[in-house]
């Protein structure tokens, strides 16, 4: 019989069981969408870096000779040591791409390619070579397939004897979408290359090791050697900023479209329940037990709940990652991807979800089954009416019409249930303006970095042989020419230790603009210059000292840090040119040069001169990074469409909520002569009231929760420029008003079937 009932009740009441299994459902569904893609990127990195042996350290230094692998192969905690070198090489093909040739001195034992077609690279083959699978399948290259390499005025011919993916190139951007037809790696044996010397050792640890350890030993044992670990090497760094971002970001957003959905679940079951009322009085007169009755409402909790829960966690652990992955991790080259399990927390959300309900549900039941079963059997009388604050404001009480006098009082005497509408479209709202600011954030930032701190139009690479920096600078035809020298460098402060870019620049330099405004700001001569982000890794400020260390050099020194500045893109120390010529570490050997509104005869000059090993625009740049910066925004998207989704179902479902609540005074509205027209008036009144009132309080929660999700899914090396646009501000009203009003239109047209009799029971 009760299972009847059950079946019958979710059939008359299937819009608000729907409206639960709903709210469920995308509460649950955001939280392991963004975990499953944490989880799929942690375990497939973890995966292919073990299997394929990715080095812990990668060592820079003059020459890797058998001396220096002794010394590295002798430290506890070191697996393996292998020397090898990796150079940047021109490729005989059209549009002359570059390729990164790393060549290995012997078996690949460390960073070990993946082979996706071919075979491995025999030690002995001085003519073999293990092609990117990305830049293959762009030019169109297999195995078989020739390729000549040119470096210093020699050319090397090769075949190709395998297509792989390598766990040390797992990703080859830096703020860049990557052109696969331009710019990919090749692996060769070092034999190739006799006249090259080796000026890298990888190193990999083993299991348990402590790296912070291994890495002070290897310090001692080869002074000169440049460090860079796994954190702040390119590839591996951005696929592991990757994963964490996700992580975090499964924290947050989710948790409060979570909380909002709980929330309006947490409404509409007590008002469910709260209505049977009289059934919980005719099933305890039939002689049903409260234990018997009170399972058969724990039903209405759990049946939607766990529905809802359910294809939530299924959705959002399968259906989105193979719907977004692609978009969101096109750029980096997994030869396998790992689908682990379903999470312990996304079951653990789902089962709190569930549990909540239950509770919720329970809680409902038991204040009504407090009641004897002959008070249940009668309606629930009114509540008595109260003189709220406002009319004893004689004045002001006076002035108002009669329909204005009856909204204030529905809306202050029904304070719960005016202040659950109001809390779910103030939290759909600053969702929605939170999930589109995130976008806005996206364009400030790379809009704000290449139209405002670069102020160059070209940046020309120079490689050895480039000549003295004013000779440049005062006969390249240019709005304006400068030059820089871009080195690595190594910085410690306090037991914070990073590898990061040294720029110097000119004196007198005006083409990158460090203020926080994209002003200019002039570099202070006296010290290092951080940008913020990197000061803030690093926990200095103006006035701290930090150690700095140079490639290649086994001596360090200590800097002053006398200014920091804004980039939010290009983290890294600055110095002046003064600066760093007091340091007596070198001379100021330009390696880039920024060329402003330059003539075209300049541009041609730039292509025929030996010395410039790249043009880059900067209009192209900005394209690259939109491109590259895609996967953020995707996310950013789908995070939209889970608050629009949101709004649409807590509309409607306080909506629905609120009508059947007020069908008394409605129907009395109508005995009074009341004509369905100026009732449905009323009700839009009331409830676009609670509306402009919750938009108006939600903008300034939805721009610190934009502020929140920015600084989890920050890296080390990019800062973003939060904002949110006016425009997003007034888009995200005005859906959340469309939806409220289209809501209200449908609810409004069953005034028409309100059934008098029973509306108007009373307890007489």
């Amino acid at each position: 019989m009760l299972r009847k009932k059950l079946l019958r009740d979710i059939r008359q009441s299937a819009m608000q069981f729907i409206a639960l299994i709903l709210l469920c459902m995308l509460g649950v569904f955001l939280f392991a969408g963004i975990d499953s893609f944490a989880l799929i990127t942690r375990r497939t990195n973890d995966a292919f870096f073990e299997q394929n042996r990715l080095a812990h350290f990668f060592l820079t230094l003059p020459h890797a000779d058998r001396d220096a692998l002794a010394r590295v192969r002798g430290i506890d905690g070191v697996a393996d040591a292998q020397a090898r070198f990796s150079i940047e090489m021109d490729a005989d093909l059209p549009g002359d791409p570059t390729l990164i040739v790393t060549a290995f001195d012997g078996d690949m034992r460390i960073n070990t390619p993946y082979i996706l077609e071919g075979e491995a690279l025999d030690p002995a083959d001085r003519r073999g070579c293990l092609l990117q699978e990305a830049f293959a399948a762009a030019r169109g290259l297999g195995v078989g397939s020739s390729i000549v390499i040119e470096h210093q005025g020699r050319r090397y011919p090769l075949t190709v004897r395998g297509v792989v993916n390598s766990p040390e190139y797992i990703s080859l951007s830096d703020g860049m979408q990557v052109d696969a037809m331009q710019y990919g790696y090749m692996l060769v044996n070092a034999r190739a290359f006799s006249a090259i010397p080796l000026t890298e050792i990888a190193v990999l640890l083993e299991s348990g090791a402590d790296e912070q350890a291994v890495r002070l030993l290897i310090e001692q044992a080869l002074p000169t050697a440049f460090i860079v670990d796994r954190r702040t090497h390119k590839s591996t760094a951005v696929v592991e900023n990757n994963a964490q971002m996700f992580r975090d970001l499964s924290v947050l957003f989710p948790l409060a479209a979570y909380a909002v959905a709980a929330l309006i679940v947490m409404t509409t079951l007590s008002r469910m329940v709260d209505k049977e009322r009289l059934q919980i009085g005719t099933l305890r007169a039939l002689g049903c037990s409260d234990a018997r009755i009170r399972r058969h409402y724990l039903c209405y909790a759990i049946v939607p709940s766990s529905i809802g829960s359910l294809l939530g966690i299924f959705l959002g652990f399968y259906a989105l990652p193979a719907g977004f992955w692609d978009v969101l991790f096109g750029q980096n080259e997994y030869p396998f991807l790992i689908h682990p399990p379903i999470s312990v927390q996304s079951w653990a959300i789902a089962a709190l979800n569930v549990l909540v309900s239950a509770a919720i549900c329970l809680h409902t039941f038991n204040k009504s089954a407090r009641e004897c079963t002959a008070a249940l059997l009668r309606p629930k009388p009114p509540r008595a009416g109260e003189r709220i604050l406002l009319e004893r404001i004689v004045p002001l009480w006076k002035r108002m019409s009669f329909n204005a006098k009856m909204i204030t009082r529905n809306l202050l005497r029904s304070k719960a249930r005016t202040f659950m509408s109001l809390a779910g479209l103030l939290c759909c709202n600053a969702l929605l303006i939170a999930s589109m600011g995130l976008q806005d954030s996206v364009k400030l930032t790379l809009n704000g970095h290449y139209g405002g701190t670069l102020a160059y139009d070209i940046r020309a690479q120079l490689g050895s042989g480039a000549g003295d920096a004013d000779a440049y600078e005062r006969h390249l035809a240019a709005g304006r020419a400068e030059c820089a020298m871009e080195t690595s460098v190594s910085l410690t402060a306090g037991n914070v230790r990073r590898t990061t870019l040294l720029t110097v620049l000119g004196d007198d330099q005006q083409i990158i603009r460090l203020g926080s405004d994209y002003a200019h700001v002039p570099l202070d001569h006296s010290g290092a210059v951080l940008t913020r982000k990197l000061a803030d890794t690093l926990g200095a400020a103006p006035g701290d000292v930090i150690t700095c260390r140079l490639p290649g050099s086994d001596e360090t020194f200590d800097m002053p840090v006398v200014q920091i500045v804004h980039n939010n893109l290009n983290q890294g120390m600055y110095l002046t040119r003064s600066a760093w010529e007091a340091l007596r570490k070198g001379a100021f050997v330009p390696t880039t040069l920024y060329l402003q509104s330059p003539a075209p005869a300049t541009l041609e000059k730039l292509s025929v001169m030996d010395e410039v090993t790249d043009v880059e625009h900067i209009a192209s740049q900005r394209e690259e990074a939109f491109l590259y910066l895609n996967s953020v925004s995707t996310v950013f998207s789908i995070l939209t469409f889970i608050a629009l989704a949101l709004a649409f179902v807590i509309c409607y479902n306080m909506g629905l909520i609120n009508f059947a609540e007020r069908t008394r005074e409605y129907a009395t509205l109508k005995v009074l002569g009341y004509h369905q027209r100026e009732i449905r008036r009323l009700i839009l009144s009331e409830n676009l009231l609670i509306t402009v009132l919750a938009i108006a309080v939600s903008v300034m929660p939805g721009a610190a929760f934009t502020d929140m999700i920015l600084s989890l899914v920050e890296s080390e090396s990019m800062r973003y420029a939060s904002t949110v646009a006016p425009a997003s501000v007034v888009c995200a009203s005005a859906v959340t008003f469309g939806f409220s009003v289209f809501i209200q239109l449908l609810l409004t047209r069953k005034v028409r079937g309100i059934d008098m009799v029973e509306a108007l029971k009373s307890v007489e």
